[in-house]
This record gives C-alpha cells, structure tokens and sequence, in this order.
C-alpha cells in the first residue's frame, strides 16, 4: 500500500507541478467585462439623474434660509427710524399725512 504521488500535489516538499499558463490576451471574458461596465455606466448615470434634482433642492432650501429669510437687524432698525420720521419725529414735527392732506387741499 503505497501512497501514490500526482503531480498536482502542491503543499508536498519536493512535490512538482505543471505551472499554470498565464494567457493575457484570455484572462478577462470581455462578454462579462462589458456587461460590468455598461450596468455600472447605466447605474451611475440613474444616480446622478435621482440625486442632482435632490441636491439643488436641498441648496436652494438652504439659500433660503440662511440668506432670505435671515433676519436683517440693519433693515429693521433703518425702517423703524424711517418710520418715526414719518409719524413725527423730524425737525418741523409734521406727521406725513399731515403734509399730504395739506398738499392735496390746494
């Protein structure tokens, strides 16, 4: 009973074997290489397609917020001043409806 000993034997000291040919020109199946590129060609472009209208949503989202709708202390304070003026608060104390109702008489 002795063991017999192929030639496929790879993890023996002193076992051979037939090296594996390497054939660049076989190693990639184009048929699989192609499907790959162009699923993940139509899967990157369905992306971009989903989520650009997401992104300019959520930027004009935030445009709003932090720019439109801030609140403008400068603005507040200029128009209440402005407001006052109008109501009374200048040099000749004159309130503008006043000097509107004074304007249209004549």
């Amino acid at each position: 009973m002795s063991h017999a000993h192929s030639d496929d034997h790879y993890g023996e000291p002193g076992a051979t074997h037939v090296p594996v040919v390497s054939d660049p020109e076989h190693d990639i199946d184009a048929k699989s290489a192609t499907i790959w590129v162009v699923a993940g060609s139509v899967v990157l472009f369905l992306s971009l397609w989903v989520m650009v209208p997401i992104f300019l949503r959520v930027q004009d989202e935030e445009h709003m917020k932090k720019i439109n709708n801030w609140p403008n202390e400068e603005y507040e304070n200029v128009k209440e001043a402005e407001q006052q003026f109008l109501e009374g608060a200048n040099p000749q104390k004159r309130r503008i409806e006043d000097v509107l109702q004074k304007m249209t008489v004549k």
